[in-house]
């Protein structure tokens, strides 16, 4: 098959030209396979490519939105509550160091008085766990019960288990850190991993809130909250970022801190994103790094994929595509999109300090996410271009099919106009009009034969005058126009020359205008010349010289 199909390649080459039925093969492809680009471009300025990425995006993008949103709303009414909670716990210090006369000061000096002082908080605290969203309530005091240990620091923390709840309805308290026997008088349980204080060592987020509180004595606590990356206390296990607001005296005196907690637990709660389609996609908050996000000091919420997940590393800026931002992260890889925080209000010592929040997941799994069925897209219009090459192979068969036959027949001169009825009106007329040719080349054929038989006959009654005319008496010729006439014979031009010749061989007219195409004017122009440099007067009297010139010359020879 290869081969005939070679040949016949071969065949049409040497013909130089190619066949109708290759043009119209040619463009039945032409049109078909331009409509499908057409639709698969068209279905590509629609994104209808079976390619992901802008379903990924929107879905990332509303997620990041929503959770985003979520996040300023829920820190910004953590943020007011925590100053709610820091203005009710200084007025009940105050109260307390005129009960007992003594200044904040002076607390560290009196550690009997810090457990009567931490017992006034706890109306506040319980009530803040149980009516707010947070995963714990606590107070630090700038003071230790324990002597001799700077890094110790006196205080209350109490923990639910249910931190997404809003009221008290199934939630149950725990007792982190604290005197134990404040625990009991509350009637709240104790933490395998209690501890009765503090150990700040290693955990700046104290020292930060405190000193900025003290060089910021001018400020309302409004501006001088804090929200401390994520924190694990020692001796503890969960980890948690911790909103810091200073507890400070009306005379200006920093004294402790207090806040509330939103715990890894509450954090995977509350900001998980919809996965949908999407595997292993999740939320990351953090603190802004220089190049990228210091996920080392913030949470991350989302599938099982994710349960308990603490990165240690920070992920770096890598270059964005299709409009991704990718991190690297360690030997991982990361993609998704990123959006700031508004953690702090304008004139906030902590202003600066950017966080952002992103919707991630695994690079390779956003690549797959993104690139769809892109194959499927692909092999489709493949598809259907294969299945319109062949259909425009059959089409133009097909087509063609009565136009070959047609050729057939004009070549074996069997059509005919009164032939049946034709697939195509044109083919019946081309028969019309060929036949009606035939006709007319018949007619043609038969006037041509009747003019040819005109002529002979003129022909022939020529021969007979001239050969009338050789039996004249010579008596008849005068002798000088004679002599005249064969001198002359020389100033004839050559196309005269030709046209007196003519005139020998017995030529008519009209056969003279035959042979030299020219027109019956011209004939008469040249005639009139002839006659006139040779002395006669008419076509006769020429021929009388010129049949008594050839007899002479006959003699002669």
């Amino acid at each position: 098959m290869i081969r005939g199909a070679l040949a016949l390649w071969k065949e049409e080459r040497s013909k130089k030209g190619t066949t109708l039925h290759r043009r119209l093969l040619l463009f039945f492809v032409l049109v078909s396979v331009s409509l499908i680009l057409i639709f698969a471009l068209l279905l590509s300025l629609f994104g209808i490519t079976g390619k992901e990425a802008k379903a990924v995006r929107s879905h990332i993008d509303t997620e990041l939105s929503i959770i985003t949103d979520k996040i300023n709303e829920d820190f910004g009414r953590l943020s007011l509550g925590g100053i709610d909670i820091a203005e009710d716990l200084i007025k009940r210090s105050e109260d307390f160091f005129d009960e007992n006369d003594i200044s904040t000061n002076e607390l560290r000096d009196n550690p009997q008085l810090i457990e009567p002082l931490l017992s006034k908080y706890m109306n506040t605290l319980i009530a803040t766990v149980n009516n707010r969203y947070c995963g714990g309530a606590f107070v630090m005091l700038d003071a230790t019960i324990t002597d001799n240990n700077e890094s110790a620091k006196a205080g209350v923390f109490i923990k639910k288990t249910q931190p997404t709840a809003t009221d008290a309805v199934g939630v149950q308290l725990h007792y982190l850190r604290g005197p134990a026997q404040i625990a009991r008088d509350n009637g709240i349980m104790l933490l395998g991993q209690w501890k009765m204080e503090f150990d700040i060592a290693g955990q700046d987020f104290f020292t930060e809130v405190m000193d900025t509180a003290e060089a910021n004595t001018d400020l309302a606590l409004s501006r001088l909250y804090y929200w401390s990356g994520r924190v694990v206390l020692k001796g503890n296990s969960e980890a948690g970022f911790l909103l810091c607001v200073p507890l400070r005296t009306s005379e200006g005196e920093v004294f402790g801190l207090c806040g509330v907690e939103v715990s890894d637990r509450m954090f995977k709660s509350l900001y998980t994103p919809e996965g949908g389609s999407f595997e292993n996609i999740f939320t990351a908050m953090a603190p802004n790094c220089e190049n990228g996000l210091c996920t080392s000091k913030g949470l991350v919420a989302g599938n099982t994929y994710l349960t308990g997940t603490r990165w240690e590393i920070d992920l770096k800026n890598e270059e964005s595509h299709e409009g991704f931002h990718h991190y690297s992260g360690g030997n991982e890889l990361y993609g998704g999109k990123t959006a700031g925080l508004h953690l702090y209000p304008s004139g906030s010592p902590y202003e600066g300090q950017e966080w952002s929040c992103s919707i991630l997941m695994p690079k390779d799994i956003l690549h797959k996410a993104v690139k769809g069925n892109t194959s499927y897209f692909t092999y489709t219009i493949i598809v259907l271009l294969v299945i319109s090459v062949l259909i425009s192979a059959i089409i133009s068969r097909q087509y063609l099919r009565p136009v070959n036959q047609a050729f057939d027949q004009i070549k074996n001169n069997a059509y005919s106009s009164n032939g049946g009825k034709e697939v195509y009106s044109e083919i019946s007329d081309l028969f019309d009009f060929l036949s009606q040719k035939d006709r007319e080349n018949d007619i043609a054929l038969q006037q041509k034969q009747q003019q040819m038989d005109e002529l002979q006959g003129e022909h022939q009654k020529a021969q007979t005058e001239i050969s009338r005319l050789a039996y004249s008496r010579k008596s008849e010729v005068d002798p000088d126009n004679y002599r005249a006439f064969l001198i002359n014979l020389k100033s004839l031009t050559p196309s005269e020359r030709i046209i007196f010749e003519l005139y020998l061989d017995g030529k008519t007219a009209k056969e003279i205008m035959a042979v030299r195409d020219i027109k019956e004017t011209t004939l008469k122009y040249h005639n009139r010349n002839i006659y006139d440099k040779l002395g006669v007067a008419s076509r006769k009297e020429l021929l009388r010289y010129a049949t008594l010139m050839r007899q002479e010359k006959r003699g002669g020879t």
